[in-house]
């Protein structure tokens, strides 16, 4: 395997490694994978802002940044993540939002890309790797993501245009295939999220494990 492709699934993985759910805290219900999308996020369907997502993560298009310091997109935050490099190291972030701001967060991906020199693109992995996930996500010690719901927020598609990169010999990020989700807005108050995410069947060659805490304070 070539050493910026490892960067580059490394990437989509590091930025993209939180999960957030509803119920145990009486939060408002999230849209989920394949939905039409609900008032909270317009008429945007799942896999629409994690094209919006990827686009801004990878400076593809510039959105406005609110007070707090995050990326936004009309009332959506393009929530961030830890930057930690996939071995099981942990990592954590604090998030600001305001009360009436719902959130997008791509949970666990895979990006193929274009290359500059004859190399065929990458083509879809299989959709087994998303189906095994060795994945638990809670939120203030209650469990509600895991292997057994991940899949209903799966989302495969090709980016249209292609998000270009500019570093040979690869020409553009072509595909996302992933996990993730839609956020209606939190109650007010101090949340923490953990993540626990690894493949169990190889993803690029590789296997990639997360260990990630989210402070979220969703101000009054």
């Amino acid at each position: 395997m070539k050493t910026q492709k490892n960067k580059i699934t490394r990437l989509a993985l590091g930025l993209t490694t939180i999960a957030v759910a509803v119920g145990a805290l009486c939060l408002a219900p999230s849209a989920r994978a394949g939905s039409k999308g609900s008032p909270a996020f317009g008429r945007n369907s799942l896999a629409t802002w994690e094209d919006i997502w990827f686009r801004w993560s990878f400076g593809n298009i510039t959105v406005p940044i609110d007070a707090n310091g995050n990326a936004v997109v009309g009332p959506t935050v393009l929530l961030p993540t830890p930057s930690t490099p996939g071995d099981g190291t942990p990592g954590h972030v604090d998030v600001t939002l305001n009360r009436d701001q719902s959130f997008v967060l791509p949970l666990w991906v895979l990006l193929g890309t274009s290359y500059t020199d004859g190399t065929p693109p990458d083509p879809f992995v299989p959709d087994s790797v998303f189906q095994t996930l060795d994945i638990s996500f809670t939120i203030d010690g209650a469990t509600v993501i895991n292997g057994g719901n991940a899949e209903n927020y799966y989302s495969k598609f090709a980016f249209k245009p292609a998000i270009p990169i500019n570093s040979p010999p690869y020409a553009s990020v072509i595909w996302f295939q992933g996990i993730g989700i839609l956020h209606a807005p939190l109650t007010p108050g101090t949340h923490t999220f953990a993540l626990h995410a690894k493949n169990t069947q190889p993803a690029f060659g590789s296997f990639f494990e997360y260990n990630n805490t989210w402070t979220v304070t969703t101000l009054p």
